[in-house]
């Protein structure tokens, strides 16, 4: 019987534990309780339907508000921008991003901190262009055009 009782002892820490995994898992993707559709960090670019994109960008900009400060949500609501065809809020919300990842109260992955600094870049570029010289509206002189060899 003692020997019944010690195997009953060894399994004991993996029942444990099996079941401690279990009521986090379910605690981690249960239903929101009513009244906490609190937006979540990753709502952003959460099950994204591009027949609906006005719609995916109004859950995203409560997901901006709700944390802000923050360079992942401006960072997907860029790209949603983009895809919408709004290049300048897009940018707009690129480079907050940017500065967001500079201020570094917030820690991001590599990758995403990589992603930001892409779009920076090239939103940058294109805000920051040369613009062309204006042409002249000085008509050419009849003495000085013939001069010229």
């Amino acid at each position: 019987m003692a020997h019944s009782q010690h195997r009953g002892l060894r399994a004991l820490p993996t029942a444990l534990g099996a079941g401690a995994l279990s009521l986090i898992l379910s605690s981690c993707g249960g239903a929101p309780e009513p009244g906490e559709n609190k937006p979540q960090l990753d709502d952003c670019l959460r099950n994204v339907d591009l027949s609906q994109l006005p719609a995916q960008i109004q859950r995203c900009n409560a997901v901006v508000e709700a944390f802000p400060g923050h360079p992942q949500p401006r960072n997907e609501r860029a790209l949603l921008l983009k895809l919408a065809g709004q290049p300048q809020q897009a940018c707009k919300d690129s480079l907050q991003a940017a500065a967001d990842l500079r201020s570094g109260k917030h820690r991001i992955e590599p990758l995403m901190a990589d992603e930001i600094e892409l779009r920076r870049r090239n939103c940058e570029r294109l805000t920051n262009a040369p613009a062309a010289p204006e042409p002249s509206s000085a008509k050419p002189d009849a003495a000085t055009a013939g001069s010229r060899d």
